[in-house]
């Protein structure tokens, strides 16, 4: 005879124990699932960081490279400006010095010398020399003697503005000018100037440091 406990015990071997299989299943799917969402989402939160870290590596760089950069372009543009004050110094200096030797014997001998050469050299008879009004004082009547032997016809011109020294000469209807002022040779030689001074400062290594 089979009792209400026996019936009992059959009734939960046939629904419970099924039921209790199933709930176990789900819960061993549901953490398995669960496993692998995490699994996801840890690589995913990985892959992320490591994104983040190399922009923000790239980021440093970047930003060291421009500071570099702006340090080299800050140092250079130091150095250029050192090279022309040294350079503008350099060409008052010689402006100075071309003044005092405007006060020697030997400029007389210069300026005279020089006109000579190129009288020798123009073709045209007449010939205008432009000189300033203390040279045209000073270098007047030599320079129309040398005029007389040389069978040139030559008139003078004041120059009022800074020649420093040196003088202009020029045709009669002055369609062309010689300019051997020494403000001119000075101003013209001012390339050369700067690249010598430009070597030497290289050579010496002084604005690199």
């Amino acid at each position: 005879m089979i009792t209400i406990d026996d019936k009992l015990d059959i009734f939960y071997k046939l629904v419970y124990k099924d039921e209790e299989e199933k709930c176990k299943r789900f819960l061993e799917e549901q953490e398995e699932r669960n496993k692998k969402i995490l699994e996801a989402k840890t690589s995913s939160l990985m892959e992320a960081k490591e994104n983040l870290l190399e922009r923000k590596r790239n980021l440093a760089e970047i930003q060291k490279n421009e500071m570099i950069s702006k340090a080299i372009e800050k140092n250079r543009e130091r150095i250029l400006s050192k090279r022309e004050e040294l350079l503008e110094d350099l060409m008052q200096t010689l402006e100075e010095k071309a003044k005092e030797f405007t006060k020697t014997k030997d400029y007389e001998n210069y300026v005279l010398s020089k006109i000579q050469d190129l009288i020798n050299e123009v073709e045209e008879h007449s010939i205008i020399i432009g000189l300033t009004e203390i040279d045209l004082e000073r270098f007047k009547n030599s320079i129309i003697k040398i005029g007389e032997e040389s069978n040139k016809e030559i008139s003078f011109s004041a120059i009022t503005k800074d020649l420093i020294g040196g003088f202009i000469l020029s045709d009669k209807n002055k369609t062309y000018n010689l300019d051997n002022s020494f403000k001119t040779i000075i101003f013209s030689n001012r390339y050369e100037i700067g690249k010598k001074l430009h070597g030497l400062l290289e050579k010496t290594g002084d604005l690199n440091e």
